[in-house]
């Protein structure tokens, strides 16, 4: 209680200079959704290489279904890594050449898979 009548004090003297506690578990919640998205997308993305790897042994080598399933996997798994490489982009912002090589990178390889994919 006394920590209480603390703050309320420290409140009403140094309104100006007072700030507020941040709220950290609404940022622990995010980042939790975020991760739980994620991991769903990445496990999504993980069936779509299985049964892609088991039509392709079905089919001896020579499917459209299984060759679509591959390619939806590639795709998850492409934006995967281009989502979490962004996310360390962004923390490490301070310098401009990790933003141009990850602009590079990333339309090298959304250019270079459009002009392979076989669907």
């Amino acid at each position: 209680m006394e920590d209480f009548k603390e703050t309320e004090v420290a409140k009403e003297e140094n309104s100006v200079n007072y700030k507020e506690p941040k709220k950290i578990k609404q940022k622990q919640s995010k980042n939790f959704n975020f991760n739980l998205i994620l991991s769903l997308v990445a496990f999504v993305g993980i069936g779509c290489i299985a049964i892609s790897l088991l039509l392709t042994l079905v089919f001896e080598r020579d499917s459209n279904l299984s060759n679509a399933f591959s390619a939806i996997g590639q795709v998850i798994a492409y934006i995967l890594c281009i989502i979490l490489a962004f996310s360390w982009v962004k923390a490490h912002k301070k310098s401009i050449v990790w933003i141009v090589l990850y602009v590079i990178f990333v339309v090298t390889i959304v250019v270079l898979f459009i002009l392979t994919v076989n669907i």
